[in-house]
């Protein structure tokens, strides 16, 4: 072959590269994210990716319903006015798993965000994820039980946020979803946080406790 048939053959060759890179049949934003959840701010799989259809009928509002895991690993709908467990995560401190079962909805790359809030000084602690809803086959999704990254993991203790202490108080737990086509959904509780791992109360009690301070040794 010729030096400039090499060459002629070299930039079609960088061209067909660079048309791949603008092509949508070389991938979308949606490539490669196919994974349950995310981290906050990240992870999540697209639509076309993660694998699952529309639940339910995505042009109808979407109905969400709040859930939250406990020490055994198995959430459950929770209603105004619901104890919720304060569970100890991989990071330390205290959690509430806060989980979604929805449906009228996109399940995948959905942002779920949730918020607990003090009702006497109005201070609030946050986590938000994107993460895929798992299917349950009767046309809703959920946060799924094995994989912590679908749940919103809201931080509780140590406490130096709320005006007392978080266990056995009734704070405000908001919970909402944004799919990826902009659709949204929200629904606020009344909620009472309680220590939720027996083993581990005291060092709970110590830690959610109002006027906690980092390095207090609890026994």
């Amino acid at each position: 072959m010729g030096f400039e048939q090499r060459f002629v053959r070299g930039r079609c060759a960088l061209w067909g590269v660079l048309l791949c890179a603008l092509s949508s049949a070389c991938g979308g934003d949606d490539a490669g994210d196919d994974g349950g959840g995310g981290q906050a701010g990240g992870g999540g799989g697209g639509s076309s990716s993660c694998g699952v259809a529309a639940l339910g009928d995505p042009t109808l509002p979407i109905e969400l319903e709040v859930t939250a895991r406990g020490a055994d690993l198995v959430s459950k709908k929770i209603d105004d006015g619901a104890q919720i467990p304060m569970i100890l995560p991989p990071q330390g401190g205290r959690v509430m798993f806060i989980g979604a079962r929805a449906t009228n909805i996109e399940p995948c790359a959905v942002e779920i965000n949730g918020t607990l809030r003090d009702l006497t000084n109005n201070e609030v602690r946050v986590d938000g994820r994107k993460m895929n809803l798992k299917p349950t086959g009767d046309g809703w999704g959920t946060s799924t039980d094995t994989d912590i990254s679908t749940f919103s993991m809201i931080p509780t203790c140590p406490n130096q946020w709320a005006a007392t202490d978080v266990f056995g108080t009734t704070f405000e737990l908001e919970l909402s979803l944004t799919a990826k086509n902009g659709q949204k959904a929200s629904k606020k509780l009344t909620v009472v946080p309680v220590c939720g791992e027996p083993a581990n109360e005291a060092e709970c009690k110590c830690q959610c406790t109002k006027g906690y301070t980092l390095g207090k040794t609890c026994n």
